[in-house]
Protein backbone atom coordinates (compact mmCIF):
# COMPACT_ATOMS: atom_id res chain seq x y z
CA UNK A 1 0.00 0.00 0.00
CA UNK A 2 0.95 3.56 -0.93
CA UNK A 3 2.75 5.31 1.74
CA UNK A 4 1.67 8.61 0.53
CA UNK A 5 -2.64 8.69 1.21
CA UNK A 6 -4.96 10.52 -1.75
CA UNK A 7 -5.42 12.79 0.44
CA UNK A 8 -1.36 13.73 0.24
CA UNK A 9 -0.60 16.19 -2.35
CA UNK A 10 2.93 16.18 -4.24
CA UNK A 11 5.78 18.99 -3.02
CA UNK A 12 5.53 20.73 -6.52
CA UNK A 13 8.63 23.39 -6.62
CA UNK A 14 7.73 26.42 -8.66
CA UNK A 15 10.58 27.09 -11.11
CA UNK A 16 10.76 30.50 -13.20
CA UNK A 17 8.60 30.51 -16.29
CA UNK A 18 11.20 31.78 -18.79
CA UNK A 19 13.46 28.97 -17.79
CA UNK A 20 10.94 26.47 -18.33
CA UNK A 21 9.74 28.00 -21.74
CA UNK A 22 13.47 27.56 -23.08
CA UNK A 23 13.83 24.43 -21.79
CA UNK A 24 10.64 23.40 -23.83
CA UNK A 25 11.83 24.79 -26.71
CA UNK A 26 14.86 23.18 -26.97
CA UNK A 27 12.70 20.07 -28.18
CA UNK A 28 12.10 22.32 -31.21
CA UNK A 29 15.49 22.88 -31.90
CA UNK A 30 15.27 19.14 -34.10
CA UNK A 31 12.90 20.55 -36.20
CA UNK A 32 14.43 23.66 -37.81
CA UNK A 33 13.34 23.40 -41.21
CA UNK A 34 9.72 22.81 -40.07
CA UNK A 35 9.45 25.80 -38.12
CA UNK A 36 10.93 27.84 -40.88
CA UNK A 37 8.08 27.03 -43.16
CA UNK A 38 5.54 27.47 -40.24
CA UNK A 39 6.86 30.87 -39.50
CA UNK A 40 7.03 31.65 -43.55
CA UNK A 41 3.51 30.56 -43.71
CA UNK A 42 2.18 32.15 -40.62
CA UNK A 43 3.69 35.77 -42.47
CA UNK A 44 1.93 34.94 -45.07
CA UNK A 45 -2.05 34.40 -43.18
CA UNK A 46 -1.08 37.45 -41.76
CA UNK A 47 -0.14 39.32 -44.55
CA UNK A 48 -3.63 38.68 -46.24
CA UNK A 49 -5.50 38.78 -42.78
CA UNK A 50 -4.30 42.42 -43.05
CA UNK A 51 -4.80 43.04 -46.58
CA UNK A 52 -8.42 41.77 -46.74
CA UNK A 53 -10.02 44.99 -44.40
CA UNK A 54 -7.77 47.57 -46.64
CA UNK A 55 -9.57 45.39 -49.65
CA UNK A 56 -12.52 46.58 -48.49
CA UNK A 57 -11.74 49.83 -47.68
CA UNK A 58 -10.71 50.60 -51.60
CA UNK A 59 -14.00 48.98 -52.69
CA UNK A 60 -16.32 50.70 -50.87
CA UNK A 61 -14.78 54.52 -50.92
CA UNK A 62 -13.07 53.74 -54.59
CA UNK A 63 -15.18 51.53 -56.76
CA UNK A 64 -18.90 51.35 -55.13
CA UNK A 65 -18.35 55.31 -54.72
CA UNK A 66 -17.85 55.94 -58.37
CA UNK A 67 -19.72 52.57 -59.20
CA UNK A 68 -17.25 50.65 -60.86
CA UNK A 69 -18.43 47.35 -61.23
CA UNK A 70 -15.88 45.93 -63.28
CA UNK A 71 -12.86 46.71 -61.13
CA UNK A 72 -14.87 45.94 -58.45
CA UNK A 73 -15.42 42.49 -59.59
CA UNK A 74 -12.23 42.08 -60.50
CA UNK A 75 -11.04 42.93 -56.48
CA UNK A 76 -13.78 40.59 -55.72
CA UNK A 77 -11.49 37.89 -57.38
CA UNK A 78 -8.53 39.03 -56.20
CA UNK A 79 -9.85 38.80 -52.74
CA UNK A 80 -11.70 35.45 -53.21
CA UNK A 81 -8.04 33.79 -54.78
CA UNK A 82 -5.86 34.62 -51.96
CA UNK A 83 -8.74 33.51 -48.82
CA UNK A 84 -8.58 30.54 -50.73
CA UNK A 85 -4.64 30.42 -50.77
CA UNK A 86 -5.08 31.67 -46.79
CA UNK A 87 -7.37 28.73 -45.88
CA UNK A 88 -4.82 26.14 -47.72
CA UNK A 89 -2.26 27.95 -45.52
CA UNK A 90 -4.03 27.78 -42.67
CA UNK A 91 -4.58 24.03 -42.79
CA UNK A 92 -1.24 23.02 -43.64
CA UNK A 93 0.15 25.53 -41.03
CA UNK A 94 -2.02 23.30 -38.38
CA UNK A 95 -1.20 20.06 -39.98
CA UNK A 96 3.19 20.61 -39.40
CA UNK A 97 2.36 21.86 -35.91
CA UNK A 98 0.13 18.67 -35.45
CA UNK A 99 2.91 16.32 -36.37
CA UNK A 100 6.07 18.38 -34.95
CA UNK A 101 3.80 18.79 -31.79
CA UNK A 102 3.27 14.89 -31.74
CA UNK A 103 6.98 14.34 -32.36
CA UNK A 104 7.64 16.33 -29.85
CA UNK A 105 5.36 14.75 -26.75
CA UNK A 106 6.96 11.18 -28.01
CA UNK A 107 10.56 12.38 -27.47
CA UNK A 108 9.07 14.01 -23.75
CA UNK A 109 7.16 10.91 -22.81
CA UNK A 110 10.01 8.44 -24.04
CA UNK A 111 12.37 10.46 -21.56
CA UNK A 112 10.19 10.18 -18.66
CA UNK A 113 9.79 6.77 -19.50
CA UNK A 114 13.04 6.20 -19.02
CA UNK A 115 13.93 8.45 -16.29
CA UNK A 116 11.07 6.59 -14.23
CA UNK A 117 13.20 3.28 -14.91
CA UNK A 118 15.47 4.73 -13.16
CA UNK A 119 13.83 5.24 -9.95
CA UNK A 120 13.84 3.53 -7.06
CA UNK A 121 11.31 1.32 -5.33
CA UNK A 122 11.07 4.05 -2.56
CA UNK A 123 9.82 6.19 -5.35
CA UNK A 124 6.63 4.00 -5.96
CA UNK A 125 5.94 2.53 -2.40
CA UNK A 126 5.68 6.26 -1.71
CA UNK A 127 3.70 7.71 -4.73
CA UNK A 128 0.08 6.12 -6.13
CA UNK A 129 0.28 5.06 -9.82
CA UNK A 130 -2.80 6.84 -10.72
CA UNK A 131 -0.64 10.42 -9.55
CA UNK A 132 2.15 8.91 -11.43
CA UNK A 133 0.30 8.61 -14.80
CA UNK A 134 -2.18 12.03 -14.32
CA UNK A 135 1.34 13.82 -14.60
CA UNK A 136 3.19 11.58 -17.25
CA UNK A 137 -0.15 11.43 -19.46
CA UNK A 138 -2.11 14.97 -18.26
CA UNK A 139 0.52 17.20 -18.17
CA UNK A 140 2.76 16.29 -20.71
CA UNK A 141 -0.54 16.33 -22.98
CA UNK A 142 -0.86 20.44 -21.79
CA UNK A 143 2.69 21.11 -22.89
CA UNK A 144 1.89 19.56 -26.33
CA UNK A 145 -1.18 22.06 -26.35
CA UNK A 146 1.13 24.98 -25.53
CA UNK A 147 3.57 24.42 -27.87
CA UNK A 148 1.25 24.25 -30.93
CA UNK A 149 -1.27 26.72 -29.69
CA UNK A 150 1.47 29.23 -28.94
CA UNK A 151 2.60 29.22 -33.12
CA UNK A 152 -0.72 28.53 -34.56
CA UNK A 153 -2.48 30.69 -32.48
CA UNK A 154 -0.74 33.49 -30.02
CA UNK A 155 2.27 34.65 -32.27
CA UNK A 156 -0.20 34.78 -35.52
CA UNK A 157 -2.53 37.00 -33.19
CA UNK A 158 0.18 38.95 -31.98
CA UNK A 159 1.90 39.82 -35.35
CA UNK A 160 -1.69 40.69 -36.27
CA UNK A 161 -2.62 42.95 -33.75
CA UNK A 162 0.83 45.10 -34.12
CA UNK A 163 0.13 45.84 -37.76
CA UNK A 164 -3.89 46.26 -36.78
CA UNK A 165 -2.52 49.32 -34.64
CA UNK A 166 0.10 50.52 -36.95
CA UNK A 167 -1.72 50.65 -39.83
CA UNK A 168 -4.99 52.89 -37.38
CA UNK A 169 -1.79 55.31 -36.40
CA UNK A 170 -1.38 55.72 -40.48
CA UNK A 171 -4.52 55.72 -41.07
CA UNK A 172 -5.85 58.49 -37.89
CA UNK A 173 -3.37 58.79 -35.26
CA UNK A 174 -5.76 60.76 -32.88
CA UNK A 175 -8.96 57.88 -33.51
CA UNK A 176 -5.83 54.90 -33.11
CA UNK A 177 -4.52 56.65 -29.74
CA UNK A 178 -8.71 57.23 -28.61
CA UNK A 179 -9.18 53.48 -29.44
CA UNK A 180 -6.25 52.12 -27.49
CA UNK A 181 -6.90 54.06 -24.33
CA UNK A 182 -8.45 51.06 -22.76
CA UNK A 183 -5.61 49.05 -23.89
CA UNK A 184 -3.49 48.78 -19.98
CA UNK A 185 -6.62 48.38 -18.11
CA UNK A 186 -7.01 45.29 -20.50
CA UNK A 187 -3.33 44.53 -20.00
CA UNK A 188 -4.02 44.63 -16.25
CA UNK A 189 -7.12 42.48 -16.54
CA UNK A 190 -5.36 39.86 -18.26
CA UNK A 191 -2.31 39.67 -15.94
CA UNK A 192 -4.72 39.16 -13.22
CA UNK A 193 -6.63 36.46 -14.83
CA UNK A 194 -3.63 34.67 -15.75
CA UNK A 195 -2.50 34.96 -12.12
CA UNK A 196 -5.60 33.46 -10.76
CA UNK A 197 -5.96 30.83 -13.53
CA UNK A 198 -2.54 29.01 -13.03
CA UNK A 199 -3.19 28.50 -9.39
CA UNK A 200 -6.13 27.22 -9.96
CA UNK A 201 -5.04 25.37 -12.64
CA UNK A 202 -2.58 23.60 -10.23
CA UNK A 203 -5.28 23.21 -7.47
CA UNK A 204 -7.32 21.16 -10.35
CA UNK A 205 -4.13 18.90 -11.89
CA UNK A 206 -3.81 18.08 -7.92
CA UNK A 207 -7.20 17.07 -7.81
CA UNK A 208 -7.46 15.31 -10.79
CA UNK A 209 -4.21 13.57 -9.77
CA UNK A 210 -5.39 12.61 -6.67
CA UNK A 211 -8.70 11.08 -8.45
CA UNK A 212 -6.76 8.66 -10.67
CA UNK A 213 -4.86 7.48 -7.19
Amino acid sequence: MSINAVKDDEQISTGSKKDTLIRLFKYLLAYRFTICIVIFIMLLTVAISIINPLLIERAVDVHIANKDINNLLKLMGFALVINLVYIGLVKLRMYLMAKMSNDVLLRIRQELYTHIQKLGFSFFDSIPTGKILARIIGDVNSLKDMLSDSVTTLIPDFVTICAVVVIMLVKNWRLALASLVSLPLMMGGLWYIETRYHLRWRIHRKNSSNLNA
